[in-house]
């Protein structure tokens, strides 16, 4: 056996670690969204997250609003960062899933094309400890 990783293993491997980092940065945004609030508005801490998970899912009642200056500057860039994050996130899970489905795909084509290719050739089954004795 090859010591080689499977090309489909790195990617599983690759897909994972993407969408660990995109969950990453959804968490840090929210946490960086609720800080924000809390210090520029000096809102509860449920207030804050409350408004931050708003503007992050662009749901946006609009019922707990910025009323400093600063606030409104912070929200204003905020509202980038944090749907910037949040699309990122389900950016990297779509291609995730597509690729995988691509590669499956083409695995499966691949192995298709190499039993046609197969002539004159005997499978021997239960070759293992037993059947080899």
């Amino acid at each position: 056996m090859s010591s080689r990783t499977p090309r489909s293993l790195r990617f599983r491997q690759g897909a994972r670690l993407r969408l660990r980092y995109a969950l990453y940065a959804v968490l840090v945004a929210v946490a960086l969204g609720t800080l924000g609030f809390r210090l520029l508005e000096g809102w509860s801490w449920s207030d804050s997250l409350y408004t931050t998970i708003q503007t992050v899912t662009t749901v946006g009642y609009g019922d707990v609003t910025p009323q400093t200056a600063a606030g409104r500057a912070f929200a204003s860039i905020y509202m980038f960062v944090g749907v910037g994050a949040v699309l990122y996130i389900l950016t990297s899970t779509v291609q995730s899933i597509v690729q995988s489905e691509m590669i499956a795909t083409f695995g499966e084509r691949r192995r298709h094309r190499e039993m046609q290719k197969l002539k004159d050739h005997f499978i021997i089954c239960g070759a293992g400890r037993v059947g080899s004795a």
